[in-house]
């Protein structure tokens, strides 16, 4: 009995002495930012976290697949992201108490017509609207090829076709009925691209440079980033993102990157214009 106690004592005298339990698990420090919403929003916003990535480790980025404005600001107020991407302005109502609305860029919508279309390099806000209501709907008429325009829009609601709406079209004309309707930017874009004699207003991107696509002058005025920043070039989307007024500390200072003197500089070195 005393060998078994004198045993025992030892073994506990021997577990005191000896750390046996396992190492500290290491302390993540690592942030993710959630990232969705608008489509056309992506780029600026893939710009950015790149430039920031180059100047912190501490931050990884996670892109939802991309949507629509409306996905940007119900994903803020889910609290499913940490930063929407929109393609509008932000009204009031839509903000509450809950979102803060920052502007970033804004860009060009651009007419384009497909390389098929020769003859034609601009174009004038009546001839605009003009086709999409149907009053004109063969390129000859604009100086162009005798071919039928294929006319390409978008849904009602999206973002583009309103601002299309606000500078040539107004509330009220009926599109022809003969206009092929897409829901997707780039469902559109790739289709206009390999349709003859196509026309289509899509938002600017470089992409479009390498495509058969020639974009349009309005009324004699390019889409530049002179004429865009003077106003002359009317059609624009004011990209921007929301995110909670109490986010998290790394999406304020991603943020903070993004409207400072850094973040402007990359967006004026990228020919964007804010």
């Amino acid at each position: 009995m005393i060998r078994i106690i004198f045993a025992h004592s030892l073994l506990l005298l021997l577990c005191s002495c000896t750390n046996l339990s396992p190492p500290p698990v290491p302390v993540e420090t690592t942030s993710t930012i959630k990232i969705g919403g608008s489509a056309e929003t992506y780029d600026v916003i893939k710009l950015l976290t790149t430039a920031y990535q180059d100047q912190t480790t501490d931050v990884e980025f996670d892109f939802f697949p991309p949507s629509q404005t409306s996905g940007g600001i119900q994903g803020i107020k889910s609290n499913v992201i940490d930063i929407g991407g929109v393609s509008r302005m932000i009204t009031p109502q839509e903000t509450g108490n809950q979102l803060t609305y920052v502007p970033l860029v804004k860009t060009p919508l651009v007419v384009v017509a497909h390389s098929s279309v020769t003859g034609v390099n601009d174009i004038t806000s009546d001839q605009i609207n003009a086709i999409y209501s149907g009053q004109i709907d063969n390129w000859q008429a604009l100086g162009g090829p005798d071919e039928d325009i294929v006319l390409f829009d978008f849904v009602e609601d999206e973002n583009e076709k309103q601002v299309l709406r606000q500078t040539y079209l107004g509330d009220d004309l009926a599109i022809v009925p003969t206009a092929i309707v897409f829901a997707e930017d780039d469902e559109l874009l790739e289709t206009a691209a390999i349709t003859k004699f196509s026309m289509a207003t899509v938002p600017y991107e470089e992409a479009l440079k390498t495509l058969p696509l020639t974009i349009l002058s309005i009324d004699g005025v390019s889409p530049s980033n002179q004429n865009l920043r003077s106003g002359k070039y009317a059609m624009s989307l004011p990209l921007g993102v929301v995110l909670n007024k109490e986010a998290s500390t790394a999406a304020e200072s991603f943020l903070d990157f993004v409207t400072g003197p850094n973040g402007k500089q990359i967006l004026t070195d990228n020919n964007y214009i804010y």
